[in-house]
């Protein structure tokens, strides 16, 4: 595709990018217009979703991100992945008889009749870069039958007397592998889990914050893929006694994901769990518009954003989409004219106009002495990922009294105890109460089924548990609930949003903290200024019909 004069100009206004900055792209391109895009949207100043319709507009046709989409795997089946790779074609679903494919290059007619003969159907081209074309190839061609049949083809009495060493290395153990992780990555999960039962092992995916069975292997098969994924994380093999942590880096077309590894020693083999870290697939945005923060707490927090120093903290427990919620804020403040540091373990998301730093204990690169060198760098903000300890605690606080606004996140269940762990953890008071902005605290939870939602009347008297009822001629809310289909697995959930609560630091809340005022006097405090909590925030969202009722209490039962 060559690169014009239009989208030159089209995509630097878009950007607001610097002329010098676009003049040396053009120049390093070498008019190919895929190269241009690709290290434009590397310097930060636009995103692929912003420069993909300015592409298809060019030539005509629609541009869709294909790593936020759905596909019909039906179509799949009809044209190969070999064939899908060569010609660098995605199909994505079919309306009628016609059947959207994405292409690097939609004006190509010799590939688009390639297609249209190889799928016997008419085809709407659409535009998707070549990174997104290669990752959905890797990752949608991966699915439970292909995983079934390379089980089932195992030749368990051929490889009997083979070693753990040399079963790493059998193909089957090796695209046995590669295809659960891709079928993970499909599934947007967040952990795989291989249990070893007495005459099996199981795999377990965690989806939407639960975990659900998936699959099982044969003992043999599923200790020689424990140790497949022990030897891609660096992990001694021959050690079966002792826990062990490692890591991959799983090459995903032009994405790295990263996937942290843990091992257990069991009653019955070892047990491995990992962790699917900044997933291609995993459709979450990195948009603090787009995280499902009610307007009023999302208000609030952007006020904060906008302070020059101080330190905000997002709080909540593992899992609890906290980084997600981190970089959200940091793409809502980042901009050509601040110098973003971030010190991180791991980094969970690549974003090329900030500097980022990974934690490495064991070769001395702590938090705080990495913060200690960052403050040295001359931020303008700082992500600190999680303050561990004291030390770290101390610093960054000093840093947000010292001209830097400083973003990190605490493990608390809920907003205001993150004062009064700072305190805990031996920050003096006098540090605390001016070194904080506010603190967001946050909790995943499970969206209802779009494809079985249904309305239903609430019993009166369980919502008495809940709410207060002194009218019983007053007509009751409506409320929804998803009751079980194919697109959720039976559960009537699927996806998941957040629901928050954000404590802004006022003088008086700041004169309590220094009066060493409890945990309860501040919460006091906090509700005459109108503070409410997540589980406030989580039964609007299901009035709203976004959850139920019943998985607010779930997630808000220590509310």
């Amino acid at each position: 595709m060559i690169l014009t004069e239009q989208i030159i100009e089209q995509v630097q206004e878009k950007g607001n990018i610097p002329g010098y900055i676009v003049n040396r792209l053009v120049k390093e391109c070498k008019q190919d217009a895929l190269v241009f895009a690709k290290e434009i949207i590397n310097t930060g100043y636009v995103t692929r979703d912003e420069i993909g319709p300015i592409y298809g507009n060019t030539m005509n046709v629609a541009y869709l991100n294909l790593d936020s989409t759905l596909f019909h795997d039906e179509l799949l089946d009809i044209l190969p992945n070999d064939i899908a790779f060569k010609f660098q074609a995605m199909p994505v679903y079919q309306i009628g008889s016609t059947v959207t494919v994405a292409f690097s290059q939609p004006l190509d007619i010799n590939r688009i009749n390639t297609i249209q003969t190889l799928l016997g159907k008419s085809i709407e081209p659409i535009f998707s870069f070549p990174d997104e074309i290669l990752s959905s190839i890797q990752i949608n061609y991966h699915r439970n039958k292909e995983i079934d049949e390379i089980a089932s083809h195992f030749d368990f009495d051929r490889y009997a007397n083979l070693t753990d060493q040399q079963l790493v290395d059998l193909k089957p153990v090796v695209e046995l592998s590669q295809s659960l992780l891709m079928l993970a990555i499909k599934d947007k999960v967040s952990d795989i889990h291989i249990e070893a039962k007495e005459d099996m092992y199981l795999v377990r995916f965690r989806k939407d914050g639960i975990l659900l069975d998936k699959m099982h292997f044969p003992r043999m098969l599923g200790t020689s893929l424990v140790a497949r994924y022990k030897v891609l994380s660096k992990l001694d093999i021959t050690e079966r006694r002792t826990p062990q942590d490692g890591k991959i880096a799983l090459d995903v077309g032009e994405h790295t994901i990263d996937i942290r590894v843990s091992t257990l020693p069991a009653t019955h083999g070892e047990k491995i769990v990992m962790r699917l870290l900044g997933s291609v697939a995993s459709g979450i945005p990195l948009d603090i518009n787009k995280i499902s923060m009610s307007e009023d707490v999302q208000e609030e927090f952007k006020q904060a954003l906008n302070e020059p120093n101080g330190i905000i903290f997002v709080t909540g427990p593992t899992g609890s989409g906290k980084t997600t919620t981190l970089y959200a804020a940091l793409n809502q403040i980042n901009n050509p004219e601040v110098n973003i540091l971030t010190i991180e373990d791991p980094v969970e998301y690549q974003i090329p106009s900030i500097t980022q730093s990974q934690v490495d204990n064991k070769s001395g690169r702590t938090f705080s002495s990495i913060l200690r060198a960052a403050l040295r760098q001359d931020p303008d903000i700082i992500l600190v990922g999680e303050i561990r300890d004291s030390e770290t605690a101390r610093i960054a606080s000093e840093a947000a009294l010292t001209g830097h606004l400083v973003l990190s996140t605490l493990h608390t269940n809920n907003a205001l105890q993150a004062i009064t762990r700072l305190i805990d953890m031996g920050v003096e008071a006098y540090v605390v109460a001016p070194a904080i902005l506010g603190v967001l605290a946050q909790r995943l939870l499970r969206r209802n089924c779009e494809h079985c939602i249904e309305e239903y009347k609430p019993d009166i008297e369980s919502l008495k548990k809940y709410f207060y009822w002194d009218n019983e001629n007053v007509e009751l809310p409506k409320l929804y609930r998803g009751t079980g289909c194919d697109q959720c697995n039976g559960t009537g959930y699927k996806g998941r949003i957040g629901i928050h609560e954000f404590v802004r630091l006022t003088p008086n809340l700041r004169d309590m903290i220094l009066n060493h005022a409890s945990f309860n006097d501040l919460k006091l405090e906090a509700d005459k200024l109108g503070f409410k909590d997540m589980r406030y925030d989580g039964f609007k969202k299901a009035f709203k019909g976004i959850t139920t009722i019943e998985e607010v209490i779930r997630i808000t039962a220590s509310n």
